[in-house]
């Protein structure tokens, strides 16, 4: 009996030392994250010059202009007609209408619903010791969308941050939205600021259960970005939903795990 108790007091500050390291790890990982970011934007800061910029704005000028032609043509005017008409459910499960989260509505304006708002909020592990809140708030109004996202990635005392307010367009079809829109996003630790685009969407159940798909890239250089993929199911009570998900997060590393931070995720959200 002495002999276990003299093993047991031995293992204990063991297992301490072990527990310490494991949390250094995560720790060691953020921090690494940190620098090649930082070293990434800092080669594609020399790189670029004043040519390339020219180049850049002449390609956004011309698709802006692309894309004023295409609305000023008779699919603009049908383009412009679907948004008008586009009616939003109170909330995704309401009584009132079923499962159909949006619809086509040509009856009076005066009972239309042009707008929607859902705010939610994730919490991830990642089985390397460390962890990730995400938040995101997307407001579509008729067939515009605006999304800003939010993620905190930690340890046990070291934490990184981004930051992204993306707006674009959406598809809504019944039950089911397609969303894809472009921004701008904050990679906190560094102030690095950076172009940002994405895909997301939703598609809504019978049994009050819906699939929740976001994604965003943000553009670190010209052969690298940062990925962030957000998958989960969920149930709705009332204007609340809870669900369970995947959470992936590639900070430029290619297929390196060093800068991978994925894992599942628990999340609950709320419709206005």
């Amino acid at each position: 009996m002495k002999a276990l108790c003299i093993i047991l007091l031995l293992l204990l500050p063991l297992s301490m030392i072990a527990a310490e390291d494991e949390e250094s790890e995560g720790d060691e990982k953020i921090l690494e994250t940190i620098k090649k970011i930082q070293e990434e934007a800092e080669e594609e800061e020399e790189d670029s010059d004043w040519d390339d910029d020219e180049e850049d704005d002449g390609l956004c000028g011309c698709l802006l202009e692309g894309c004023f032609e295409l609305l000023d043509s008779e699919f603009g005017e049908l383009f412009w007609e679907y948004m008008i008409y586009i009616s939003f459910a109170p909330y995704p499960y309401a009584p009132s209408a079923d499962f159909n989260f949006s619809s086509v509505d040509y009856g009076e304006s005066a009972s239309r619903k042009i707008a929607s708002i859902q705010a939610s909020a994730d919490l991830s592990t990642h089985f390397d010791r460390t962890y990730g809140n995400t938040n995101r708030l997307t407001a579509q109004l008729s067939s515009l969308q605006l999304n800003v996202f939010n993620q905190t990635i930690f340890a046990s005392s070291e934490s990184l941050s981004t930051f992204s307010v993306n707006a674009g367009l959406s598809l809504l079809i019944g039950s089911f939205d397609l969303s894809c829109y472009g921004g701008t996003y904050l990679f906190a630790p560094t102030g690095d600021i950076m172009a940002s685009a994405g895909l997301s969407s939703r598609i809504f159940f019978p049994g009050r259960l819906y699939l929740d798909v976001y994604s965003l890239y943000a553009f670190l250089s010209s052969s690298s970005g940062i990925l962030h993929l957000i998958t989960s199911l969920n149930f709705a009570v009332w204007r609340f939903s809870v669900g369970v998900g995947y959470n992936y997060n590639n900070f430029g590393g290619g297929g390196d795990d060093d800068y991978i931070y994925a894992g599942p995720c628990v999340k609950i959200s709320f419709w206005l």
